[in-house]
């Protein structure tokens, strides 16, 4: 989502400078209403949500791209806070919903504060369209960036009713503590200002554009200044949709199984027009030490279950890292739900694989959710996630990592043993290694967890390396021979290629040496896997192929990529070949289009197949139910006198429910059930978590026998 509203902004930024055609006015004071009911931000005007606040009738004198004037438009402007936050409304006559990001041909609000006299290097900006809205601050005129940390929320939703309209809503924390936002408190001033672009385009070419206060948004003279309302109050939270609530009804403290999610907060968000929904919610979970942990996931739910509730639909996990609405809005479009961890700290590394089991856990449970479609997916850490949980998870449709971290031990002891290198050279500030510098801080989150020397064995309970052997359904990994943060080198020393000497510090290595801990004589991916589990496509970049940026952005189009894959083996491995590996890169050299969906159409078109359960799949799942790590390890976390085995399981009944799910789902279909009874047989007996045998081997006795246990049903 970034990347796709990252060009709208900084496209948007030729606006900023045309806007100064537009004939100044004289600053105005908006006093803001006091809150006391927190509207949801959802680009609806509900009942009752804004009739407390100031509302104020504007008249917008529209230009086009050339500067030339255009028709007036009368919309108002809505400003009312909290103690704690900002709520701003906007709405604007509009003839037409324009949404499309490629060509670009958007309707665009930028809401944007001052600080000083003028702007200045950090001032607060907030960009919304249809669908999607960024957290952003100041570099120079015309030039932002987007904040590390997204605060806050904005919607914008356009309605044909009168003509048609679009309605933007912004919900912003007074005091956020990130430097690149608004830091007021009730009862104080914040300058600020308000332009609308109808039908943005990179051309301007129909584009018509104006600012709330008439002054261009480079220069703050002339600018507004909201007055907030001096209060002491805090909102009550804005109440749930009704068929959000009644598809998530808990909003009592969170159990161990049958009320895991509690629901703190749910919205509304648009997708392509229809009104999808996003729900955050707590859980409780047990850390690595298994001391009770606390935090909250995001569950995104399609368009369908607020058309017809009684439907059940595939989720996907997005593993490790937090999608945003507009990255799910492409997924809820297809009728799927999404599940993601919400507002973490941490880096997946950093923070282990158990607060986003439960949440998969959780996820899979939820009466909508059809347990014989759940997919996983994520990126590098979070495809280091992706890994990790489709070793544990099942069945699975398919999982889907990009350059993710196979040997978490060796990829860790890289980070650090060359931070040295990445760092700037003696009487330089500028880092040699930019973005292997930024990820050092990763290792500091990792040592205090796990508490032991990367390059020990300790590190295989938590390397996807030694998890392979249950990793079953069919799976999509995407590597890039240049990456700098995920290197290769875990993948297959074939693919490693020879750097220019001159371009490295003295020092610098990326190699996996025989130090790093390897499991059952393998070290990397492709010395693990068996040839008859996988295969292995490599795309070359081309000729002229657009780079990435020192910022990582793209400088230029993607090229495309539909990789191949195997619908006889698990394993479709992409490679791309973008050359040696140089200083400057991050994960990618270059800009790339990866198409993913025709492999994800497949696999869910194929289903669960009877071979995806295994013999050491099926041990790892009565491990779970017993209560046994399958690759158990010690950790010495920071405070800690002496290690202690590693807790990598959900809470028991959670473990005992999520297996059983799975199995019954499973073996709807009589061949795999079949399947199961067979494996099952040949289980030791200790193993036999369910039984000493299930049903008399027909199917429908397997299915009885998978209900039978408590637990079982949902």
């Amino acid at each position: 989502m970034r990347g796709r509203l990252g060009r709208v902004g900084a496209a948007a930024a030729m606006l900023l400078v045309l806007a100064m055609v537009i004939g100044r006015t004289a600053a105005q004071t908006v006093a803001a209403a006091p809150c006391s009911l927190a509207p949801r931000i959802d680009g609806v005007r509900s009942p009752g949500e804004w009739d407390t606040a100031a509302a104020r009738p504007i008249a917008l004198k529209m230009v086009d791209g050339k500067g030339k004037p255009g028709p007036v438009r009368n919309g108002e402007l809505l400003v009312m806070n909290s103690r704690a936050n900002l709520y701003v409304a906007f709405r604007i006559p509009d003839a037409a919903r324009d949404a499309s990001l490629s060509p670009i041909s958007a309707d665009l609000a930028v809401l944007s504060f001052c600080r000083g006299e003028e702007l200045a290097a950090g001032d607060d900006k907030r960009v919304v369209t249809h669908g999607q809205w960024a957290d952003k601050h100041l570099l120079a005129p015309g030039k932002d960036a987007d904040d590390t940390r997204k605060d806050g929320s904005a919607a914008m939703r356009w309605q044909a009713v009168g003509g048609g309209s679009s309605f933007v809503e912004w919900q912003i924390p007074l005091k956020s503590g990130d430097d690149c936002d608004i830091s007021a408190a009730s009862g104080g001033r914040l300058r600020f200002n308000l332009m609308y672009a109808d039908k943005f385009s990179a051309t301007l070419a129909e584009t018509e554009f104006a600012c709330v206060f008439g002054a261009d948004m480079d220069h703050a003279k002339g600018w507004g200044t909201i007055a907030l309302a001096d209060t002491t109050v805090t909102e009550a939270p804005a109440p749930a949709p009704d068929w959000i609530a009644a598809l998530l009804p808990h909003t009592g403290a969170p159990d161990r199984l049958e009320h895991r999610l509690s629901r703190v907060d749910a919205t509304e968000i648009e997708v392509n027009g229809h009104s999808g929904g996003v729900a955050t919610v707590e859980l409780s979970y047990p850390g690595i030490v298994g001391a009770v942990e606390k935090a909250q996931a995001r569950i995104f739910l399609p368009p369908v279950l607020a058309e017809n509730p009684g439907v059940r639909v595939p989720l996907v996990h997005v593993a490790g890292y937090e999608i945003d609405d507009a990255g799910a809005a492409g997924l809820l479009a297809r009728g799927w739900a999404v599940s993601t961890i919400h507002a973490h700290p941490l880096n997946p590394l950093g923070r282990g694989v158990n607060l986003d089991r439960a949440v998969l856990h959780a996820a899979v449970r939820l009466p909508f959710v059809d347990p014989r479609r759940v997919s996983i997916q994520g990126g590098s850490a979070g495809g280091w996630m992706t890994l990790m949980l489709a070793a544990d998870a099942f069945p699975l449709i398919c999982s889907l990592p990009d350059v993710p971290v196979v040997h978490a031990g060796y990829n860790a002891d890289y980070i650090a043993r060359n931070q040295i290198y990445a760092a700037p050279a003696p009487g330089s500030d500028k880092p040699r290694m930019f973005f292997l510098q930024a990820v050092g801080s990763i290792i500091d989150q990792m040592k205090p967890l796990y508490g032991m020397p990367f390059d020990g064995k300790e590190a295989l309970g938590y390397s996807p390396t030694a998890h392979l052997e249950t990793i079953t359904a069919p799976i999509l990994p995407v590597f890039t021979t240049a990456d700098m943060l995920v290197p290769i080198d875990q993948v297959g020393a074939e693919y490693v290629q020879l750097t220019a000497p001159d371009q490295f510090p003295s020092g610098y290595s990326s190699a996996m040496t025989e130090r790093i801990a390897a499991h059952n004589g393998a070290r990397t991916l492709l010395a693990a896997l068996p040839e008859s589990v996988r295969q292995v496509e490599v795309v070359k970049s081309v000729p002229g192929q657009a780079r990435l940026g020192p910022d990582g952005s793209a400088l230029g189009a993607g090229q495309p990529c539909k990789p191949s894959f195997s619908k006889s083996k698990t394993w479709s491995i992409v490679i791309l070949d973008e050359g040696p590996k140089e200083p400057g890169v991050g994960h990618f050299k270059y800009a790339w289009s990866i198409d993913h969906e025709l492999f994800r159409a497949w696999a869910m078109g194929r289903g669960v197949q009877p071979e995806q359960l295994t013999a050491p799949k099926l041990a790892r799942l009565m491990k779970r139910v017993l209560g046994e790590t399958w690759r158990p390890f010690m950790v010495k976390p920071a405070g800690s006198q002496k290690p202690s085995s590693a807790n990598q399981l959900d809470y028991p009944e959670a473990e005992r429910a999520d297996v059983l799910l799975g199995l019954a789902a499973y073996a709807e279909d009589d061949a795999c059930a079949v399947r199961l009874v067979a494996l099952y047989s040949k289980l030791p007996a200790r193993l036999k978590a369910l039984g000493s045998s299930l049903g008399d081997g027909s199917p429908a006795s397997v299915r009885e026998a998978l209900r039978a246990p408590s637990g079982g049903a949902r």
